[in-house]
C-alpha cells in the first residue's frame, strides 16, 4: 500500500514545491520510504513522487518509482498483486529475469510485455501509472473492484494524478471549488456519486477503467473484457464446494506478506468465515480485532462484543477487543480532517479508530467487505427480493402498513426498535410500480434529509436504469450496490482511515475467480436458502452454527442513543448555528425539526444527523479558512 502521485507540467517547469508538497501530503499511506523522478515532457516537464509501505520485499531494491533494467519504463504503484508470483513464474518461462521479490517489478514486467491487455491478467488491488520515456506515453489504471483509489485533474496547463484528493490541493495548482451537484448526492447515498468529487475540476479514476495520455490528449476506457454468458447450472453442493474452494485459495493468496497479518473481526458471517478458513490453512493463534459497543447499548448499536468473542475463541484467534463509548465522538474532527470527501457512515469513526489500535500490532488486516455486495448480505438486498417476488402484495398491503408507520416508536429503546426502524423505511420508500426506484430508495437515507436542501441545490441525479424482468432487476440491484455504495462507502472509508494510520486492509472476497463464479450463478440463486447462505452453510460446515444464526447487523455506533445524552450536546453545535455555511445550502428552520425529533424520541435521525454532522465538520474543515 502506497501513495502515487504525478505531475505533468504541459508548458514547462512547475515549481519544485507542487510535487514535494503534493507527496508529504500523503506520506501516511507510504512512511516506509519516499523518493522523487523528474524530466523533461515535451515543452514541459513530468514529475513523479512515491510514498511506500513496505508489505513484500522489504528491500530498498523495490523503492519505487521503479525502472525497468533498461531504464526505459518506470512504475508507480500502490496495492497487492495477490496472483504476482504466478505471473512471475510466466513471464521466467519467457527470460524475464527479476532483480527483486516485489510484486512491483511482476506489475512492471507484465505491463512491458503485455501492454494494456496484461492488466486483465492482475488479480489483486491496485492503481498505478506506467509511462514509457521513449514514446512519453503514459498509462494508468485502478483495479475491477475500485479497492485502490485515483483521482485525477486535466486542465490546459497541467495533468495531477493521486491516491488522495487532499494531496491533489496541497499541490497548490488546483482550484479549491465545491462541486455543489453532489450535495443531493450525499444526503441521499451518504456519499458523492463517482466519477464526480466534491470538487469541481477534481474526478474519480472509476473501477476497471484505464487512462492513458499521449500528446496532450486524455483518453479513459474500461479495461474489462464483458463475461461469457454461463451455460452451467449448479447444484447446491456444487455452489458451497466451489465458492469454499475459491475463497480458501482467495483467503491463502491475502495472506502473503512480509509483515505482520490480523483480521477485523465482527463476529458476523463474513469475517467469521475469514478466519475459519485461516484456521484450515494453518495459521493457528491468528491476531483478529474487534471494536464494539458496551452490551447495554445493543439495542442501539451491535452484538459484536459476545459474537467476536465466540468466533474468537472457537477457531483459536488471539483476540483483542476494544469497547468503546461515546468518548470515541471526541475523534470526530480527525476523521473529517482524514476525508478527501464527506462520507456519512458512522463506521468510517469505528474504523479510523480500530485502526489506530492496531497500528504497530499488524501492517496488514484482513477484512470481510465485499461479501454483502456479493451475496446479497444486506436487509435491503433481502427486502428488494421478496419486493420483486410478490408486486401485487406490496401493493393492497402498502397503505396499511404506510397508516401504521408514524405509530412504530424508533427513537427510543424497546426490544423491537430495529424491526419498527426496518418497516417504518419500507413504508416510505416502496413505489409498486417503480421497481428501480424502489431499490434506489432502500439505498437511500430517510426523505427528510434531502429535503433540507434549498430548492436552487436540487439538481436531479442520475436516473435509475430499465429493466423488465424481475430476475434482471434483481441482478441490476446488486451490480448497483457493487460498484456505488461498495466503492464510494465502504472502500472508500476504509482506504481513508485505515491508510492514515500506514495500515493496509485487505479483502478477500473481492477476489476475481470468486466474483466471476458469483456472478455467473443467477441472482435468485443467492437468496433461495435465505440472506447468504452458500457462506452460512460453509461456516458451519466448520461447525459455526451459533453464528450463523445471527441476525444481519450493520457495522455502527449506537448512535441513536449517544446523539441523545446531554453530555453530546456539542456535536450539533454546527447544525444550531444558523450562520454556518451549511446553511448556505440546508433549510435552517427544518434542520432543526430533525434534531427535535430526535431528543424526544419521536423518531430514530441518527444516520440523517450524523449524516449532517459530519457534512458541517467537512465543509468547515475544507472551505473556511
Amino acid at each position: 500500500m502506497c501513495g502515487i502521485n504525478l505531475i505533468i507540467s504541459k508548458k514547462g517547469k512547475a515549481p519544485d514545491s507542487a510535487i514535494i508538497a503534493l507527496t508529504e501530503a500523503n506520506k501516511h499511506r507510504g512512511p516506509d520510504a519516499t523518493v522523487y523522478f523528474t524530466d523533461t515532457y515535451q515543452n514541459g516537464q513530468i514529475y513523479f513522487g512515491h510514498n511506500r509501505l513496505k508489505i513484500i520485499d522489504l528491500s530498498p531494491a523495490a523503492n519505487q518509482p521503479f525502472f525497468s533494467a533498461d531504464e526505459r519504463f518506470l512504475l508507480l504503484y500502490n496495492g497487492e498483486i495477490y496472483n504476482y508470483l504466478a505471473l512471475r513464474q510466466e513471464l521466467q518461462t519467457q527470460g524475464y529475469a527479476f532483480r527483486t521479490n516485489s510484486d512491483t517489478e511482476v506489475l512492471l514486467a507484465v505491463l512491458i510485455t503485455y501492454g494494456q491487455a496484461g492488466i486483465e491478467k492482475l488479480n489483486g488491488m491496485f492503481a498505478f501509472v506506467f509511462y514509457d520515456t521513449q514514446t512519453q506515453q503514459l498509462l494508468a489504471a485502478r483495479d475491477r473492484f475500485g479497492i485502490k483509489r485515483l483521482y485525477y485533474v486535466h486542465t490546459p496547463d497541467y495533468l495531477l494524478l493521486s491516491s488522495e484528493i487532499n494531496s491533489l490541493l496541497a499541490s497548490g495548482l488546483v482550484k479549491k471549488e465545491l462541486n455543489e451537484s453532489q450535495l443531493l448526492a450525499y444526503l441521499r447515498y451518504r456519499h458523492a456519486l463517482k466519477p464526480e468529487t466534491f470538487y469541481r475540476d477534481i474526478m474519480e479514476l472509476e473501477e476497471g477503467q484505464v487512462l492513458t495520455y499521449a500528446n496532450h490528449t486524455l483518453h479513459l476506457a474500461s479495461y474489462l473484457t464483458p463475461p461469457a454468458p454461463n451455460l452451467i447450472i449448479y447444484s447446491e453442493a456444487e455452489i458451497i464446494q466451489k465458492t469454499e474452494s475459491l475463497l480458501l485459495q482467495s483467503v491463502e493468496r491475502h495472506l502473503q506478506a512480509d509483515v505482520p497479518v490480523g483480521l477485523f473481526l465482527s463476529g458476523g458471517i463474513d469475517s467469521t468465515l475469514i478466519l475459519a478458513l485461516a484456521q484450515q490453512l494453518g495459521y493457528a493463534h491468528f491476531p483478529a480485532f474487534t471494536v464494539s459497543n458496551k452490551a447495554s447499548e445493543s439495542t442501539f448499536g451491535s452484538e459484536d462484543y459476545w459474537f467476536s468473542r465466540v468466533a474468537a475463541q472457537q477457531f483459536g484467534a488471539e483476540h483483542l477487543s476494544f469497547e468503546i463509548n461515546a468518548s470515541i465522538l471526541h475523534y470526530l474532527d480527525e476523521l473529517v480532517a482524514t476525508l478527501d470527501q464527506p462520507i456519512a457512515d458512522g463506521a468510517a469513526l469505528l474504523t479510523y479508530y480500530l485502526s489506530e489500535q492496531v497500528k504497530g500490532k499488524i501492517k496488514v488486516a484482513l477484512s470481510g467487505a465485499g461479501a454483502d455486495e456479493l451475496y446479497g448480505g444486506y436487509n435491503r438486498h433481502r427486502a428488494f427480493y421478496h419486493f420483486l417476488q410478490h408486486r401485487s402484495l406490496a401493493r393492497m398491503a402498502l397503505p396499511l402498513l404506510q397508516a401504521s408507520a408514524p405509530l412504530l416508536a424508533t427513537g427510543i429503546k424497546h426490544p423491537l426498535r430495529k424491526q419498527f426502524l426496518l418497516l417504518r423505511k419500507l413504508a416510505y420508500k416502496i413505489k409498486p410500480q417503480h421497481p428501480e426506484q424502489t431499490f434506489l430508495n432502500f439505498t437511500s437515507m430517510d426523505r427528510h434529509l434531502q429535503q433540507l436542501l434549498q430548492p436552487q441545490f436540487q439538481v436531479l441525479q442520475t436516473p435509475a436504469e430499465q429493466s423488465n424482468m424481475s430476475t434482471e432487476l434483481l441482478r441490476w440491484g446488486l451490480d448497483r450496490d457493487l460498484h456505488q455504495y461498495l466503492i464510494a462507502d465502504i472502500l472508500a472509508m476504509t482506504d481513508k482511515t485505515s491508510m492514515a494510520h500506514s495500515l493496509e486492509v485487505r479483502t478477500p472476497y473481492l477476489d476475481n475467480h470468486l466474483h466471476q463464479f458469483t456472478q455467473s450463478l443467477p441472482a435468485e440463486v443467492l437468496f433461495k436458502n435465505g440472506s447468504k447462505w452458500i457462506l452460512k452453510r460453509i461456516l458451519e460446515q466448520h461447525h459455526g452454527q451459533q453464528l450463523t444464526h445471527r441476525a444481519k447487523e450493520g457495522f455502527g455506533m449506537p448512535l441513536g442513543q449517544w446523539l441523545k445524552e446531554t453530555a453530546n450536546q456539542w456535536l450539533f453545535a454546527d447544525l444550531q448555528n444558523p450562520q454556518h455555511l451549511i446553511f448556505k445550502f440546508l433549510k435552517f428552520p427544518e434542520t432543526q425539526i430533525l434534531i427535535q425529533a430526535l431528543r424526544q424520541g419521536r423518531h430514530d435521525y441518527s444516520t440523517e444527523l450524523w449524516a449532517l454532522i459530519v457534512l458541517a465538520r467537512w465543509l468547515n474543515k475544507r472551505f473556511t479558512d
